[in-house]
């Protein structure tokens, strides 16, 4: 095995201790619930404890204003195609395009004519995405 490879996946790593507050676990998209971010927008959030993977849906010509907020955000489209706008510069994201928005950065996005499904991944997470998934989970009847 090369150095690369041991230097990447830590050949060898045993078990650790489970912070009990944060243990590991499975999920599947069926069982997370869907976040309404807006008109035409809803998302499903994966929260982990220091990171958060958004599935963000958008209709066809639905708008997120431009916002910024105190998370590093990193996204692509997964499907379709949708106009981004990062510090007032825009561009269209389809597939393999990413954008990196520092924290702070303003930005916002708009489906074009189609629905698309983009994802974003924030350090910390999203605390107001959090607390809207909170909101959701707290009334879905069991």
């Amino acid at each position: 095995m090369s150095e690369a490879t041991n230097n990447y996946f830590n050949v060898g790593a045993k078990q650790v201790e489970i912070d009990e507050e944060f243990p590991p676990f499975y999920t599947s998209m069926e069982d997370i619930p869907f976040v309404q971010l807006g008109d035409g927008i809803r998302a499903r959030p994966v929260f982990g404890k220091n990171l958060l993977v958004n599935y963000v849906y958008f209709e066809a010509n639905a708008v997120a204003p431009v916002h910024q907020h105190a998370e590093e955000q990193i996204g692509t489209s997964l499907e379709g195609e949708f106009e981004f706008e990062l510090n007032g510069e825009t561009q269209i994201i389809k597939p393999g395009v990413f954008y990196f928005v520092p924290p702070n950065v303003p930005h916002g996005a708009r489906s074009l004519d189609k629905p698309c499904v983009a994802v974003d991944i924030f350090s910390p997470p999203r605390s107001g995405v959090r607390e809207m998934f909170e909101k959701v989970t707290a009334a879905k009847p069991d």
